[in-house]
């Protein structure tokens, strides 16, 4: 069995999508958890009018946030596998039976997504979001971003379990990458090719909220994975790091700053030959690409790109050239009529 987990506050707008998604699915052995969180809107006398036994909702007397509310729907599961499904999304009909399938044929992954379509607040597709898709490059490219849509993964129930891998509610914020940046070094994460996910584009979320507590959590987040790497970084090598993920963006003044970005690529490098925490070759390539779309979203032009691709390339005395994996990454926009 599947137990899909939920977490809904005030979601009366779009709780029903997402219930109605996983009641479509062509893989009919699951169960819904779902807690609601204290709701003030309609959402609990949404979830009471659903009558399929399949569907079990508990609530929260008082607010008690998103990760508690998962944790708490992770203890009450009872399937094999465990699907994550925000209460703002919701899935093709298929998902499921594709990653039931994909699990079943690779007995030693822990857990596995998908590429997403990003909509706007109506459902619509607006963009196609595409990922790294093998455990070695997944584990490289969290260094840097939240590789993993929440909304699109499947785990085996086992593995998190057996590894004390649960939600931490001291991060209100980006508690999905605070796990995933534990979960991946604890066990293979893949990705299958497919649009099998829509991911709905909400105000609070990282690129939204880029002063408040998402960026901050974040940030915590990308400490403890330089933590991990054998930095306590300084002000400055965070700010570099946090300049190179794209969590800071400022392209006034990168015109005249990317030398220390560059340096930094070149440090970090280092770092793990030193440490091993990385494939090496691996790691080399995903600084390469992170250091190519740094240099793009900060409009730096197509001459000073290719002397600096050029001069990365010699500080790491590494010949490979991975541009070919952009198109493996690269999103696309879509319009929907």
């Amino acid at each position: 069995m599947v137990s899909v987990i939920m977490a809904a506050y005030n979601t009366q707008g779009f709780v029903s999508a997402a219930l109605d998604s996983v009641f479509s699915q062509t893989y009919p052995d699951f169960q819904i958890v779902v807690v609601d969180d204290a709701s003030s809107d309609g959402t609990a006398d949404i979830l009471r009018s659903y009558k399929d036994s399949r569907l079990v909702v508990l609530h929260n007397e008082t607010r008690r946030g998103a990760a508690y509310s998962r944790n708490r729907a992770i203890k009450e599961a009872t399937g094999e596998f465990l699907a994550i499904l925000d209460a703002d999304d919701f899935w093709a009909p298929d998902k499921l039976e594709e990653q039931v399938g994909f699990m079943n044929e690779h007995p030693t992954a822990s857990g596995v997504g998908s590429y997403v379509y990003e909509t706007d607040q109506t459902g619509r597709r607006i963009r196609a979001v595409r990922f790294p898709v093998y455990p070695g490059q997944i584990r490289c490219s969290t260094f840097f971003r939240c590789t993993i849509v929440h909304s699109s993964v499947m785990l085996r129930r086992s593995f998190m379990t057996d590894n004390n891998l649960w939600y931490d509610d001291t991060f209100p914020g980006s508690h999905d990458f605070e796990l995933w940046s534990r979960a991946v070094f604890a066990g293979d994460f893949h990705h299958i090719p497919r649009y099998l996910t829509y991911y709905r584009r909400n105000p609070g979320q990282i690129s939204e909220d880029i002063t408040g507590t998402q960026k901050e959590h974040a940030i915590k987040v990308y400490r403890n994975l330089l933590q991990k790497m054998g930095y306590e970084p300084t002000q400055n090598e965070l700010d570099c790091h946090l300049r190179l993920s794209g969590l800071i963006a400022d392209p006034k003044n990168e015109s005249k700053g990317y030398q220390s970005v560059l340096i930094w690529c070149e440090k970090i490098y280092r770092k793990n030959l030193e440490k091993q925490v990385f494939r090496q070759y691996l790691f080399a390539n995903e600084i390469l690409l992170r250091f190519l779309k740094y240099c793009y979203d900060n409009s730096l032009g197509s001459f000073r790109t290719l002397r600096l691709m050029a001069c990365l390339h010699w500080r790491m005395r590494w010949c490979f050239f991975p541009y070919f994996q952009l198109f493996q990454r690269l999103s696309i926009t879509v319009k929907d009529v």
